[in-house]
């Protein structure tokens, strides 16, 4: 038997099967987090203050982030086009690394501020049931590492954005 494959049938059958797939993943990035906020929100029963202060920290916690990432961007990009040079130059990639590891650092702590001002605005008991009840698994306010920072002992390869 030899069929003809009717190609854009074809095509039309494979961009529904891939985008069906897409649709069915679990759901990441703003949209989850912004679901996050809102049950924190609820479950601690912040009060219209804490919630105003939690939105302005996390708008200039992100804006910060934004930059941060964007200086640590441009510090590997510059470390790509040192090692990509035909005599690179060992010095200046040395130099490249201290510079990308300040820009993480510089990252890391501008976590630990973040997580430091959140337990501010959080009374004692709100801080009990954010640990317990929002997956703190970790003492480290939603960010996946495997163990509290001050535990593990810090070091910016480990904690990388």
């Amino acid at each position: 038997m030899n069929h003809k494959l009717n190609k854009p049938a074809l095509m039309l059958f494979l961009i529904m099967v891939f985008s069906l797939s897409a649709i069915a993943q679990p759901m990441n990035g703003p949209a989850k987090q912004g679901k996050g906020r809102m049950m924190m929100s609820e479950e601690l029963n912040l009060t219209a203050d804490q919630e105003k202060q939690m939105q302005e920290l996390r708008f200039d916690h992100d804006s910060r982030m934004i930059d941060l990432k964007a200086k640590l961007q441009a510090e590997r990009l510059e470390m790509r086009k040192l090692m990509a040079a035909d005599e690179p130059n060992e010095k200046k990639i040395y130099g490249q690394i201290e510079k990308i590891s300040t820009a993480e650092v510089k990252i890391e702590k501008a976590r630990i501020d973040h997580k430091l001002a959140v337990r501010k605005i959080l009374t004692a008991e709100q801080l009990k049931i954010f640990r317990n009840e929002m997956g703190n698994r970790d003492g480290q306010f939603g960010h996946n590492r495997c163990e509290p920072v001050m535990e593990q002992g810090f070091h910016p390869r480990n904690n990388r954005p």
